[in-house]
């Protein structure tokens, strides 16, 4: 009798192993182990804190793992795993075949599978069970898929499994409270870094104050573009990102601009109208040489940049700025011309409709990045032939150097009896700002396996130059590369250095005799 109470006591208990979860084989063997898991994207590179998606975007992307372990004797490595999306099971007892027919290696990163997820989501890999096939690889072969619980040797089981990691990711929203509103609310949509995701926050607004929290609402003095600052820490990474924003009065302002000829002071600037915001209107203009007026039209004015603050009733203001440039001889004969750049596409687009083409010719579309440059030619169009009747052109400019914020454009038409000017155009661009001095090195800390890019986010134009890679490590100087900045203005680390073992190094970024050095953490 006492013996029966002994069945029924291991009978009940491995009843209530089985509905608890996964009855795991005993596995002793080490010979492959997980370390961690990490979501890349779906060219299998680790995402950079300069990629921009969106709080619950659909992200199509890659699942890896790091394979550790004692012994590289094995292959066919048969992986069993669920998926846990934000605490949740979605996929349950996945598998996947990993080193088919070759040796297994460890100390590496290796692919799972293609993975799609939302942006911001948790996402665990649980119930982890590997077994293989011992010894050298056999060519040809492939894993045999077989029961796990029937497993008992040449395997490795790990029920609580990983978080998949994505890096630290600061990134933030803000609303305004009405029209005119200067005080505005800010949400912090920070994902990824360390579980248990316990982050901690600064707020910078634009050295005007700052914030801790996630949370803030900071009052700005007046409406226009402000750079704010947030700061993430999660325990182990800090990481920091700026970003623009701009508080709209709610009105606009449209002016015509008619250059001054070449050695006078002739220029004038209407203002055509202004809408929104509530009458009266009050103008206030400043400009080269100590200019100061309060009239809503100027006249008599010399080339140079001009700048116009309106309020309206309520005290919204708005200030923008117009470049009055020299026109050699005449203003082209246009119906419209028009100048943007597009965030989708990256290009500036400019386009414009001449009346009428009494003489034939050429268009040049002219560039420049500041007030002091010279204008440059960018790009030719020929007109052949004489119209009567409207004719619209159009032109697009990717060649600027990536960190231009802003860039100026005008189109000149070369004829035999003269050469004729458009008003100067400018155009205002998004730029990511300097995260931490001119370089920065993502991710760092990194772990073995992982790749490492280095970007330049200075607001420099360095495009086409040369720089220099100098890698330090505890024993002195472990490699030197002088390569051409890429147009991306991003270098893939490893690339040049290989994978680094674990341990503290210095890398040294040399360009245009200027230097950055950057302490670089290989866990």
């Amino acid at each position: 009798m006492k013996r029966r109470g002994y069945i029924w006591l291991i009978f009940w208990v491995f009843m209530f192993l089985n509905s608890a979860g996964e009855v795991f084989a005993q596995c002793s063997q080490n010979n492959f182990t997980v370390t961690g898991f990490e979501l890349r994207n779906e060219a299998g590179v680790p995402f950079s804190v300069t990629d921009d998606y969106e709080l619950g975007e659909e992200v199509t992307g890659e699942l890896w793992m790091f394979l550790a372990g004692s012994s590289t004797n094995g292959y066919n490595l048969r992986f069993f795993f669920d998926i846990h999306v934000n605490g949740i099971l979605t996929q349950d007892d996945q598998y996947e075949c990993l080193f088919p027919g070759t040796q297994a290696i460890q100390g590496i990163w290796v692919k799972v599978r293609d993975f799609t997820w939302n942006w911001g989501d948790v996402i665990d890999v649980k119930d982890l069970f590997i077994y293989w096939d011992t010894g050298t690889a056999k060519s040809g072969t492939t894993c045999v898929k077989s029961d796990k619980n029937n497993i008992n040797a040449q395997c490795y089981s790990n029920p609580n499994g990983y978080t998949a990691a994505v890096p630290l990711f600061p990134k933030f929203d803000f609303v305004s409270n009405g029209i005119c509103n200067t005080t505005i609310e800010f949400t912090s949509e920070t994902i990824g870094g360390s579980p248990p995701y316990e982050y901690t926050f600064e707020w910078d607004f634009d050295g005007l104050g700052a914030a801790t929290g996630p949370n803030p609402t900071f009052n700005f003095p007046s409406s226009g573009t402000y750079s704010i600052g947030l700061t993430a820490y999660d325990g182990v990474t800090t990481t920091t990102i700026y970003k623009d924003i701009f508080i709209d009065p709610n009105f606009g302002i449209q002016v015509e601009i008619f250059p001054t000829k070449k050695d006078e002071s002739s220029g004038m600037i209407y203002v055509e109208s202004v809408t929104g915001g509530t009458e009266p209107y009050s103008f206030v203009w400043t400009g080269p040489n100590g200019f100061y007026s309060t009239d809503k039209d100027i006249f008599g004015l010399s080339d140079g940049l001009y700048q116009l603050t309106v309020t309206d009733a309520n005290g919204c203001t708005q200030t923008i700025e117009y470049l009055l440039d020299i026109a050699s001889v005449l203003s082209l004969d246009l119906s419209f011309i028009e100048a943007s750049w597009s965030k989708e596409t990256g290009l500036v687009s400019l386009k414009w409709e001449t009346n009428k083409e009494a003489e034939v010719g050429a268009f040049q579309i002219q560039r420049r990045m500041n007030t002091e440059d010279k204008f440059e030619v960018i790009g030719t169009i020929d007109v052949p032939n004489i119209k009567i009747e409207k004719t619209a052109y159009e032109f697009h400019d990717s060649t600027f150097a990536f960190n231009r914020d802003q860039l100026y454009y005008r189109i000149k038409k070369l004829t035999q009896e003269a050469d004729y000017y458009s008003s100067v155009l400018l155009v205002r661009r998004e730029v990511p700002l300097p995260l931490v001095d001119e370089w920065t090195l993502f991710p760092n800390p990194s772990i073995a396996g992982q790749n490492l890019e280095l970007a330049f986010l200075g607001n420099e134009d360095i495009l086409d130059q040369e720089v220099q890679l100098r890698l330090i490590g505890p024993s002195g100087e472990l490699g030197k590369k002088i390569i051409p900045m890429p147009a991306n203005s991003k270098i893939t680390f490893n690339s040049y250095f290989g994978p680094i073992p674990p341990g503290f190094y210095v890398l040294e970024v040399i360009w245009d005799n200027q230097v950055n050095r950057i302490k670089i953490l290989r866990n």
